[in-house]
């Protein structure tokens, strides 16, 4: 990122932990709740009715993969700012981080989908799917390899969001900060116990290893996790059609998701507290920009990738595949929706550097380009039970907007909670723990 700096340093500590809690206006916490309360209405009636029951599993379906992996994919850029040694993204990244407090419970959904296989998959009704796959899609054996997996990188974010914050409820506790106890009596409130991993300075550089070594783990298990619930989930829904590049498809998109949710987030968390409002300045806005523009630009590497293969390769069950989603009606509409959303519309506009720095205009990208990934989902898995049309209606949507609400509520709870900018890491680049507790003093 050309912004190297952060607009954050040892000074603005006292103001950091002086702030008060994240505080949503009661009628947007009230929309929330009505969103996450219609969706598991909606959830419930289309599950109990026959002529709903098909499609509403479809929707659970992919909502759970959407979701789930975004919310991971988030979280888990906890780790890749960590390896990067990232300072640009220090006002925005407890928001990546934010969406671990939703992990464990979007595995619910994604497990849940073991009660409703036979709506969902086609080698549960398909005898000939299992010939020379064994036991590979029994659906005890394949739900239990999703549950490990997403129960494992659930886990393993969970624990490096845990880390993270640690560090800064670490430097506080042990005066490393040099600010009188008496103003931060908050941050030793019994609820924040879990993160503090020691009481004396040496804790802080003890977490800050283990970090060190947990944040590769991380990415590296991301990669085959998210592959797996990909594999497993999504591509044996069509049995016999199969691609060896569909896990990274996967994964990757949901980086990009995530990316696109934050920029999302970064609006509401500037209209939600004035420390976002003030720390996350047009240069950081630029650099999210930049990442979502980066990123978009490598997903549709991904997608003609994914294309290409399957084209000079024109085997039948894999160019069909294709076929139903791409070039067959109502499907061949949907598909250039999706590219429009998720790579044509976000490309033109971060071309251009000022729309990028404009907190609204980023929103409206990340808006766009987030429907863009969750048509994708919808367009991987939904063709195979309905080639003819999109059974797509109001009580699906108001199940996706209970995802939503649901993920944000979390987040919020989550931001309440924490330091809403991390800064324990700070006082490690300093000369020595002493001289940075003196400077952190000196501005108090």
């Amino acid at each position: 990122m050309s912004h190297s700096l952060s607009s954050v340093d040892l000074k603005d500590v006292p103001e950091i932990l002086a702030q008060e809690p994240i505080r949503v206006r009661s009628i947007e916490k009230g929309m929330l709740w009505a969103f996450l309360i219609a969706g598991i209405l909606s959830l419930g009636f289309g599950l109990m009715d026959e002529t709903l029951v098909d499609t509403t599993w479809l929707c659970l379906h992919v909502n759970a993969v959407f979701w789930f992996d975004l919310a991971i994919a988030s979280a888990g850029f906890s780790a890749v700012f960590h390896i990067s040694n990232s300072q640009w993204s220090r006002p925005i990244r407890r928001l990546f981080e934010s969406t671990s407090a939703a992990v464990f419970w979007f595995v619910i959904p994604l497990v849940a989908l073991r009660f409703g296989y036979e709506h969902l998959f086609g080698w549960a009704h398909d005898p000939s799917a299992h010939n020379g796959r064994g036991m590979w899609l029994d659906e005890d054996f394949l739900f239990t390899r999703v549950t490990v997996a997403a129960l494992l990188i659930a886990w393993l974010v969970w624990r490096i969001v845990k880390l993270s914050v640690a560090r800064d409820i670490v430097s506080v506790r042990s005066g490393i900060t040099g600010i009188n106890k008496d103003a931060l009596s908050r941050w030793f409130d019994g609820k924040l116990n879990h993160y503090a991993l020691g009481t004396d300075t040496q804790a802080l550089a003890t977490v800050e290893e283990k970090m060190s070594y947990s944040s590769p783990v991380v990415v590296i298990f991301y990669a085959l996790c998210i592959s797996v619930v990909a594999f497993d989930v999504v591509m044996s829904v069509d049995p016999h059609w199969y691609s060896t590049l569909f896990g990274a498809l996967i994964f990757m998109s949901a980086v990009y998701s995530a990316v696109a949710w934050q920029a999302v987030c970064q609006n509401l968390a500037r209209d939600w507290h004035p420390i976002f409002r003030k720390k996350i300045e047009r240069r950081t806005l630029h650099d999210l920009g930049k990442l979502l523009f980066g990123f978009g630009i490598f997903w549709a590497y991904m997608f003609w990738s994914h294309y290409l293969t399957i084209w000079y390769g024109n085997i039948p069950e894999e160019t069909h595949w294709v076929i139903v989603r791409l070039r067959e009606e109502p499907w061949h509409g949907l598909a250039w929706l999706v590219l429009g959303c998720s790579f044509i519309i976000p490309f033109l506009l971060g071309l251009s550097r000022d729309l990028k720095q404009v907190p609204q205009l980023l929103l409206a990208t990340g808006v766009i380009v987030l429907f863009g990934q969750w048509l994708q989902i919808y367009l991987l898995i939904v063709p195979f039970h309905y080639p003819d049309i999109i059974p797509l209606s109001v009580h699906q949507v108001l199940i996706t907007f209970g995802f939503m609400a649901a993920l944000l509520l979390l987040q919020i709870r989550f931001l309440s909670r924490v330091p809403l900018i991390p800064f324990g890491d700070l006082y490690l680049t300093q000369g020595s723990h002493a001289q940075a507790a003196h400077e952190a003093h000196g501005h108090a």
